[in-house]
């Protein structure tokens, strides 16, 4: 079996427990440095810890996935808020070119996010000054880029404005930190220069059109260009999906595939839509991802290996919890009948069928579900996602429709079969279950009639995980009775249950939603 290591970018599931799976489905073992080296939110991980992991490791590695987050500054968080200096931090990035001196053979994938800015004035990820200033540093950036860098002259005024309302020790705080970030993002590609990372995916955090991170992008591009490294250094929208697309570029690599993607839209004006909290076209996202992941965008479905199937809106993405009320999505502009039967109708003619449900930004299309059940041979399905940002939905299916191609052309048997279904699950429970259900009952309507703030669970967080867990299982058990339990998978093998444990709340917070899914299956 091969086996991959990773030090993910967090210990949250999406970034260590979802990479896991996606090795399973390939039969390759992801393993990762003990919990307690990778910190937790704000705490910072044990940088001395996980040298002497990776230095352990490295000899019985097949290949190396490296958040540089982690591994520079102990965490995404820490990555915003340390104050560590920039020459400590590049002093541990020089580590990577210690194993790869003693390890040449070993590939070595590595990511960092160009640093988010949030427009919103909540701290919880952000330095603590955030919560009085972090939409007006928001509305800094956006006016700045455009008057300093676009040439707007004529809003430098309101530039200004913004700024004299921002205290010159915050603004220099937040600019350093940004600088450093950038700094580190260059010494990066150096070391994708001289060989020591073989391929390196800068992703964009949160962010807009319009802002500092654009203007840090350019450089980066810049440099990339000039140094000739444009097809082994990538920068598009993503974070906590990379981990998996790494892990699946690896495997295409280990394999000698290049899988190709059809994209199939859900809306005429999908691939043109800018998604929430992304800076480009939703169909520029789509490449990025799948060129990413070691894919090939395709132009009909005669020439694919996979379908991808992308529910987008209408006329502009929305907000998933607050559905019941966008009038953006579910539009004449879109067809999600059709969109569901031309679903089913791919899966007849045998392609790996894959559906990145992106119509709205954290959660799922509670119209697109019941269609899916009614349509499509779920237990069939080859991925699905619906969570937090585009590019989190769309890096997850496109890895996750990767090894489903793979294992396919390999012939992989039960045990790949099942990764594969408790996966898919896992994001249906996720995705639909918790994002588009739970999570809304709770924050809409739960949480405030008992008086607990959704941003702050305070000492309420074991109640509220309890009532999660309690109201998920249940959703969870009645989804599989209708769509899954007695359904007969590609291996021959009849699914004879379905459980859901271990439901959580990884972070004491509503967010996001931890959890383990087991199936169980007798010969048909």
């Amino acid at each position: 079996m091969l086996k991959l290591g990773l030090i993910p970018l967090d210990e949250r599931p999406c970034n260590e427990q979802y990479p896991r799976k996606i090795g399973e489905i390939a039969d390759a073992e992801v393993i990762t440095p003990p919990r307690n080296m990778l910190g937790s939110r704000r705490e910072v991980g044990d940088f001395r810890q996980l040298d002497d992991w990776l230095k352990s490791a490295a000899g019985e590695l097949d290949g190396l996935v490296v958040s540089l987050e982690t591994f520079v500054y102990g965490g995404l968080i820490p990555s915003r808020i340390s104050h560590d200096s920039l020459e400590e931090c590049l002093r541990r990035l020089e580590a990577l070119r210690r194993i790869k001196q003693k390890h040449p053979e070993l590939t070595i994938y590595a990511f960092n996010v160009v640093m988010r800015i949030s427009n919103s004035n909540i701290n919880e990820e952000e330095p603590l000054y955030w919560s009085e200033y972090g939409k007006l540093i928001w509305a800094y950036s956006r006016l700045a880029y455009r008057v300093d860098f676009l040439g707007m002259a004529e809003e430098g005024q309101e530039r200004d404005a913004v700024r004299s309302q921002i205290p010159g020790h915050v603004l220099e705080d937040y600019l350093a930190r940004r600088s450093r970030n950038h700094q580190v993002n260059l010494a990066a590609i150096d070391l994708a220069a001289d060989g020591t990372i073989d391929y390196l995916l800068l992703t964009q955090d949160d962010t807009s059109e319009f802002g500092f991170p654009n203007q840090e992008q350019h450089a980066l591009r810049e440099k990339i260009s000039a140094l000739g490294l444009e097809d082994r250094v990538l920068i598009y929208p993503g974070a906590d999906e990379v981990g998996m697309v790494l892990i699946a570029r690896h495997l295409n690599r280990i394999y000698g595939k290049r899988p190709r993607y059809f994209a199939r839209y859900s809306s005429v004006r999908g691939p043109l839509i800018t998604a929430l909290y992304e800076d480009r076209p939703l169909a520029e996202s789509v490449k990025g991802q799948i060129f990413g992941c070691g894919g090939l965008l395709v132009d009909s479905p005669q020439d694919a290996d996979i379908i991808l199937m992308l529910n987008t809106p209408g006329d502009s993405q929305g907000e998933a919890p607050l559905q019941a009320t966008v009038r953006t999505v579910d539009t004449s502009a879109r067809n999600l009948p059709e969109f569901a039967a031309a679903m089913g109708y791919y899966q007849s003619r045998g392609y790996v069928v894959a559906c990145a449900d992106v119509a709205y930004a954290n959660g799922a299309d509670l119209k697109l579900v019941p269609l899916l059940k009614r349509e499509v041979a779920l237990e069939k399905l080859d991925g699905y996602a619906a969570w937090n940002t585009a590019g989190n939905t769309l890096g997850t299916v496109v890895a996750h429709a990767a090894v489903r191609f793979l294992a396919r052309e390999a012939g992989l048997g039960l045990g790949s079969e099942l990764a594969h279904l408790e996966f898919l699950l896992l994001r249906f429970a996720d995705d639909w279950g918790y994002q588009g259900v739970v999570r809304t009952e709770l924050g809409l309507e739960v949480l405030p009639k008992l008086g607990i703030p959704i941003f702050q669970l305070g000492d309420a967080w074991e109640q509220v995980q309890e009532m999660a867990a309690s109201r998920l299982e249940a959703l969870m058990n009645e989804f599989c009775k209708e769509s899954i339990i007695e359904k007969v998978l590609k291996t021959g093998h009849k699914v004879a249950d379905v459980k859901f444990t271990n439901i959580h709340l990884p972070w004491k917070r509503l967010f996001e939603v931890g959890l383990e899914v087991e199936v169980e299956v007798e010969k048909a």
